[in-house]
């Protein structure tokens, strides 16, 4: 019975393999493989958020936080309604280059803006609601960012 299941097991391979060798049309070896485009490989340091202890960074370098708000804000269409710069392109939208506005705004508001809070009023909540915290805190960092850049 052994003996039966081995010679089986035999035919079958060497069937597949009469197969796999009648797959080639006309003796025509297949292509070889394609070579993956060489594309820049980014890396992406984890970010932790400034602390009143932290030093603050080097003449012409960027806050991280600031940054990967800018990333945010640029990456989820914040520009079509409140502009590039903050300088806001809609009507009755906030201009985050505004200094009154800067004054005014607590963080608190601008986070609950970005949880939805002022969804009726056409603000959509960042990531429909699911925003994290740090992604908060970065959009916070960089609206400021922008009010104190029209400032200069």
């Amino acid at each position: 019975m052994q003996n039966l299941k081995r010679s089986l097991s035999l035919c079958a391979v060497v069937m597949a393999g009469a197969l796999a060798a009648c797959v080639v049309k006309d003796n025509v070896p297949p292509p070889p493989p394609m070579k993956p485009k060489d594309e820049k490989v980014r890396t992406v340091e984890p970010t932790k958020p400034p602390t009143e202890t932290s030093a603050k960074p080097a003449e012409g370098a960027e806050d991280p936080l600031i940054a990967k708000g800018r990333e945010l804000y640029n990456g989820n269409a914040c520009a079509g309604c409140h502009g590039e710069k903050g300088q806001g392109v809609l009507p009755n939208v906030p201009k985050f280059t505004d200094a009154e506005w800067q004054k005014q705004e607590k963080d608190e508001a601008i986070v609950a803006s970005l949880k939805g809070a002022k969804a009726a009023q056409g603000m959509p909540a960042f990531k429909g609601g699911n925003g994290t915290d740090e992604e908060h805190k970065a959009l916070v960092a960089y609206i400021r960012f922008l009010g104190k850049e029209a400032g200069k």
